[in-house]
């Protein structure tokens, strides 16, 4: 099924949203980051509890799954802006690599935008590694423009921020 099939994550899905996380950091970061580094930002903000308590669980932050045969193979959340209030963050979305360029997270990124139209949120904000030429080419395919660029601090690396309306 091409985009593969998309619904809200649950506590189910925990160790399989892990495992793609896992997956798609190496694939996108490791030349980056480095592998160690990589497993060590997974591990810290991928932790089963932290995952369900803090992105599954609240309302507020649409996370999503992407199927393909029963398994999933990406995943996506976003949330609103705490000042801004026709503004959401997606702070994730992620597909294994096995299934890139298979219109997965065409099909999650769609999803997502559509739950923030219907949320009355006008605009999309997000973060991307300036040297992640694989999520910035993605992202401006999706409609996304860059509108600024900062340090992250805590991975110690430049990155672009990106900006879509969704109305």
């Amino acid at each position: 099924m091409e985009g593969g099939n998309v619904r809200k994550a649950g506590a189910d899905d925990v160790s399989a949203i892990r495992r793609v996380a896992r997956n798609a950091w190496h694939a996108a970061y490791d030349h980056i980051l480095g592998a160690d580094r990589v497993d060590e930002i997974v591990d810290s903000w991928y932790d089963p509890e932290r995952l369900l308590a803090d992105d599954i669980e609240p309302d507020e932050r649409p996370m999503l799954v992407a199927t393909v045969d029963g398994v999933t193979v990406g995943f996506a959340e976003a949330a609103p802006d705490e000042s801004d209030g026709g503004l959401a963050h997606l702070y994730r979305i992620y597909v294994d690599p096995d299934h890139w360029q298979q219109g997965i997270g065409s099909s999650l990124l769609d999803r997502i935008e559509v739950i923030l139209r219907e949320r009355g949120f006008d605009r999309l904000q997000l973060s991307v590694l300036a040297e992640n030429d694989v999520g910035i080419s993605f992202y401006e395919s999706c409609g996304f423009h860059r509108n600024g660029e900062s340090e992250n601090d805590q991975l110690g690396v430049r990155e672009y921020q990106y900006l879509k309306q969704l109305s």
